[in-house]
């Protein structure tokens, strides 16, 4: 029951926050780019340039979904069932082209 109140409040507050294709904080930021270099073992060129590609392509609940992935998958999970089939499919093509369109600039 506490994991569902907890899910709920962080639901709830990415909701109230978010703006469609607002820009990341710089906490955001550093923290997707912590991320992808961590759990996909990019360099930081290339987590950079997928931070840039973000920020400009996905929504504030991408942004949280993708940056929560490897955090939280229990808050992960949640915010997956509460985005939209669009939201879902804005996540599955940036991961799908991004890595690679990064890769190429470096």
């Amino acid at each position: 029951m506490r994991h569902v109140a907890t899910a709920v409040v962080l639901l709830a507050s990415v909701f109230a926050s978010s703006s469609v294709f607002a820009a990341m904080t710089s906490q955001e930021r550093t923290t997707f780019i912590a991320q992808c270099q961590k759990q996909m073992y990019e360099s930081q060129a290339v987590c950079t340039c997928m931070a840039g590609i973000a920020d400009k392509t996905l929504d504030d609940l991408d942004i949280q979904y993708l940056n929560l992935s490897a955090l939280d998958p229990n808050h992960a999970s949640a915010i997956s069932k509460a985005m939209t089939h669009t939201e879902l499919a804005a996540v599955d093509h940036f991961m799908s082209t991004a890595p690679d369109t990064c890769r190429k600039q470096g």
